[in-house]
């Protein structure tokens, strides 16, 4: 599945991955590139998940203030000398981590370029570092999957002398004339620096000949070493590519710490469990205003889901909260919930008409529709989750409302879980489930003169309620308008039009 920027922003994915910290740019394109979990691997993300939980284990074993881990993390079996050895082996592989460069470039090359000092330096100073972090590595429980090719023999032609630095010159050791042509050399530019400026001519002329001679023999060595070193070139991208997994696992855990992510669980029954599920982007926003977020739960099985509630309620919320929850669970990540228990989606999306630009020149339905139809047609014959948000809102209500019952039952007869909110009264009767926002509740006085939103959030109860189908859909709109102060007169037209 292809993760678009609209779906990844829509969703709040995108928050979460500008707080992912991978340290090496192998980590960064794994994180720009997510592995999409799909059905049928559900193995191999598990094989990710219990990664993660590792790798949370150790880091938060060499924290200076660990913390309680969530259920579903850790599992190493190890004493406390041990988890304390593998947890500085862990440290010590994340120390290397942002040591390398990217060096991929240089291997994409025409046969025959040999690689230039600069290059040269890179691979070494690669190889040097790689060696470093696959030695603190191997001192602590591998992660699954996550191995390193040997290019030890590489290293050692890199580095003749065996002094592990990460430099790099053309070693007489590479080339039989290269010594004595050096040391000629080196003897003639001292008979220069001893010698009168004007009788330095014929020296000069001797010694730009052999320096002409050199660079032509460090050009044999280059091309030698170029080829030498092209054999290994899959062993290369290899480590790179682990390198990159490796580091985006453990910034997976890192995040999953710093945020108090739960590991999901697979369910196999195509429903989606979640208990006190957030959303960290608007938390986040929320406590910036001094206001808390409500977590919510829900129970979605196959079908369409419809959620009703009053204006300000938290309905989209909910929607970017259980999509949020299903990419980060297939990307392999810990989700922002209590409890979460998933099935493997073909293909996630959240439709959201109001956002993003339009599909060519479309209005806000016709942009709707135009994706509905789009989801439709690429996912016959596989499993997916959709979700709505005021499904139909920009067409007339009684053309909306029938469309909505329409897509609603439709979703019904089709191998997916669906998740709607709307305002339109019949939808609910034919879903498979209904939810209400608690809604406006909290009768509160003595605040007219504060700020009209932060008066709405303090009624305001965000929870999920079960609501039996058919139930009406709050009439809030008016409580609403009073609450953000609308002109009185319209406020009095308004009234005696209900």
């Amino acid at each position: 599945m292809k993760l678009t920027l609209e779906l990844r922003e829509n969703a709040g994915l995108q928050w979460v991955l500008e707080r992912l910290s991978p340290m090496s740019p192998f980590g960064r394109t794994a994180a720009r590139d997510l592995r999409w979990y799909g059905p049928g691997e559900e193995a191999a993300l598990e094989e990710e998940l219990d990664n993660v939980a590792l790798s949370m284990e150790l880091w938060n074993a060499g924290a200076s203030r660990p913390q309680e881990l969530p259920c579903g993390c850790g599992g190493a079996e190890l004493d406390p000398a041990e988890l304390k050895d593998a947890a500085s082996a862990l440290r010590g592989v994340t120390k290397q981590l942002p040591l390398f460069h990217d060096i991929r470039g240089s291997f994409d090359r025409d046969p025959g370029v040999p690689f230039d000092l600069v290059e040269l330096f890179e691979i070494k100073h690669f190889l040097v570092t790689l060696e470093r972090l696959v030695q603190a590595y191997d001192a602590m429980p591998a992660l699954s999957g996550v191995t390193f090719p040997s290019l030890a023999e590489a290293l050692d032609l890199m580095d003749p002398d065996g002094r592990r630095l990460p430099t790099f010159t053309v070693a007489n050791s590479y080339h039989n004339d290269l010594a004595p042509l050096r040391a000629e050399k080196a003897k003639l530019e001292k008979a220069i620096r001893m010698t009168p400026d004007d009788k330095r001519g014929p020296l000069l002329e001797k010694r730009r000949v052999l320096a002409v001679q050199e660079d032509q023999l460090e050009l044999v060595v280059r091309q030698d070493l170029t080829g030498k070193l092209m054999v290994w070139k899959d062993r290369f991208l290899s480590s790179m590519e682990t390198l990159g997994r490796l580091d985006l696992i453990v910034a997976k855990a890192k995040l999953a710490l710093r945020f108090g992510c739960v590991r999901p669980t697979l369910s196999t029954d195509k429903s989606i469990t979640l208990r006190q599920v957030r959303h960290p982007q608007v938390e986040e926003d929320l406590r910036n205003r001094g206001e808390s977020f409500t977590p919510l739960d829900l129970d979605l099985g196959k079908g369409c889901t419809v959620i009703t509630g009053a204006n300000m309620g938290g309905k989209t919320v909910s929607l970017r909260s259980t999509v949020l929850s299903l990419l980060l669970c297939q990307c392999g990540f810990f989700v922002f919930a209590q409890s979460a228990a998933l099935p493997l989606f073909h293909r996630v999306e959240l439709i959201l008409a109001d956002s993003g630009p339009g599909a060519g020149g479309l209005s806000s339905f016709g942009k709707e529709v135009h994706l509905l139809d789009k989801l439709l047609r690429e996912t016959k014959d596989q499993f997916f989750f959709v979700a709505l948000d005021e499904f139909a809102r920009g067409t007339n209500p009684q053309e909306g409302a029938a469309l909505a019952r329409a897509l609603v039952r439709h979703l019904g007869s089709l191998d997916c879980v669906a998740l709607m909110t709307t305002h339109y009264d019949g939808v609910s009767d034919v879903a498979g489930a209904h939810y209400q926002v608690a809604g406006l509740v909290r009768d509160i006085q003595g605040d007219e003169g504060d700020d009209p939103r932060k008066r709405i959030a303090r009624r305001m109860d965000y929870r999920l309620l079960p609501a039996p189908p058919g139930a009406p859909c709050p009439r809030d709109a008016l409580r609403v308008c009073r609450l953000l102060k609308l002109d009185d007169t319209l406020m009095e037209l308004f009234q005696a039009d209900l």
